[in-house]
């Protein structure tokens, strides 16, 4: 790997450990910029890049750096009942990835892309808290999914303008 690209995954890793903390807490599962950092990621990058980067911050969460929801880090983060969104970062940047880069030129793909990454994100996201606090189906997604709708339409509006406009900008990096 070119030194400008790994210094371009490690910019982006960086700016999701700082971007990703910023929550607002409205119950049991935050509204974190989390996903809209994942979304501006995987648009910007190679597929394989941008899942290294998602590792990266992962990682870093895991060994205790304050980088998840809240500036909190550290294993027992991804073990509880928030975690499976955590993990779910990774298919969801795959899955946008990939639709973007095969479509660079379509403005739709860009929102289908991070409509179809957030809702395999909160599939990951509901069943590991139907796992941790054996809700049931309907009451996770009533705790899980419906409240967060309206945010992350609000996510996913801005991060496809805004990598829309950046990524052609960006491709000597890329």
């Amino acid at each position: 790997m070119k030194t400008a690209k790994l210094t371009f995954n490690a910019i982006l890793a960086a700016a999701m450990c700082i971007i990703a903390p910023v929550s607002f807490h409205i119950g049991a599962i935050p509204v974190s910029l989390a996903t809209f950092a994942v979304y501006i990621i995987a648009c910007i990058s190679k597929p394989k890049n941008a899942f290294a980067c998602i590792i990266i911050y992962i990682l870093l969460g895991a060994v205790g750096l304050p980088v998840f929801s809240g500036f909190i880090g550290g294993i027992q983060q991804i073990a509880g009942i928030t975690g499976g969104y955590i993990i779910g970062y990774l298919p969801c940047a795959l899955i946008i990835s990939f639709t973007v880069n095969k479509h660079p030129k379509s403005k739709v793909a860009y929102p289908l892309a991070m409509v179809s990454g957030t809702a395999v994100c909160y599939l990951c996201g509901t069943a590991w808290y139907i796992y941790q606090s054996g809700a049931d189906f309907l009451q996770a997604v009533s705790i899980c999914v419906l409240p967060f709708l309206l945010g992350d339409a609000v996510k996913i509006t801005a991060a496809s303008i805004l990598a829309y406009t950046v990524k052609p900008r960006l491709k000597k990096f890329i």
